[in-house]
């Protein structure tokens, strides 16, 4: 099709009237994007700058927010959840104790009622985080051992944690009416992940938790990431989680097959790729190394 001015006025009219004729949505989701905020289901979206993903939940019977990054993010974040809802955050969840996901704990106490986490967690950024003046920690004030279940309005959270997974303290928060899953850092979508073994993690058990995971829920899930290659990518389905499963799993297998043909960790940890593992980047410089060095460790600790 050729435009003309003509043409061209006409298309951008006809443009102009939709989005009018919707009022300011297409506007609004826009400048959400820009902003870091965005959208997902109903009443449920997330927050994306620097740390792991925020999710949140917001109207006018309920707050929910899941991690808070860094005391700078979580104001930002907090300046933008004040344009869309005007009440307290009646809830503040954190996944685990890494401190992209809990220090904007210690910004956001002042408008939590309730800051919830596994047991472990909290004593795991007690012992990691607790001890320097400088970067102050705010705690959970409530813990739970399993499960913990609240209802907040119309919504009902549900957290689970199954056993040590990327941390000894990881849960899962699942808002069951929205049928959302925040899944934390269990999944780094076709990135490199972080294997912390001084803070508990278990890589055969991380396996184990993705597949008492996903069974749970249906296919109409939406689960939402810590990490990813982009923005985007925090948001996925049951496949993409089975697909950091299947990472983990060709990563114990490379390297345990290795470690039976005489190779050292220096040997092994020379190697530029995984056999089996597809379209993982190395967002960061050296986490491909670090993964083979950490699996090394985790096969042959006594």
């Amino acid at each position: 099709m050729r435009f003309t001015r003509r043409t061209f006025l006409k298309s951008g009219a006809i443009l102009t009237g939709g989005m009018f004729f919707q009022g300011n949505k297409i506007l609004s989701a826009l400048q959400d994007q820009a902003s870091g905020f965005r959208t997902v289901r109903g009443d449920f979206g997330i927050y994306n700058e620097y740390g792991g993903t925020i999710g949140w939940f917001a109207n006018k019977d309920a707050v929910i927010v899941v991690d808070s990054q860094f005391p700078e993010t979580a104001k930002h974040f907090m300046d933008g959840l004040k344009k869309k809802v005007d009440r307290k955050i009646d809830l503040l969840l954190n996944t685990h104790h890494h401190r992209d996901h809990t220090s904007g704990n210690i910004y956001l106490k002042d408008y939590s009622s309730i800051i919830a986490a596994h047991e472990n967690s909290k004593a795991l950024q007690q012992k990691f985080y607790g001890n320097d003046p400088l970067k102050p920690q705010a705690y959970p004030t409530v813990t739970f051992a399993d499960e913990w279940t609240l209802y907040l309005g119309k919504e009902k959270v549900w957290a689970k944690h199954f056993c040590p997974a990327h941390t000894g303290g990881d849960a899962i928060i699942h808002f069951q009416n929205t049928n959302v899953v925040h899944m934390g850092d269990i999944v780094f979508n076709k990135v490199y992940p972080y294997i912390d073994l001084p803070g508990g993690a278990s890589l055969y058990q991380w396996i184990e938790f993705i597949e008492k995971t996903v069974p749970l829920f249906d296919k109409d899930t939406i689960y939402i990431f810590g990490h990813s290659q982009t923005q985007e990518m925090c948001i996925g389905k049951a496949d993409d989680v089975y697909a950091m499963r299947d990472y983990l799993t060709a990563l114990i297998n490379f390297v345990s097959k290795e470690i039976k043909a005489g190779k050292t960790k220096e040997q092994i940890a020379l190697a530029s790729e995984i056999p089996g593992a597809k379209n993982i980047l190395d967002k960061k410089d050296g986490m491909i190394k670090m993964n083979l060095e950490k699996t090394y460790d985790y096969l042959t600790q006594k």
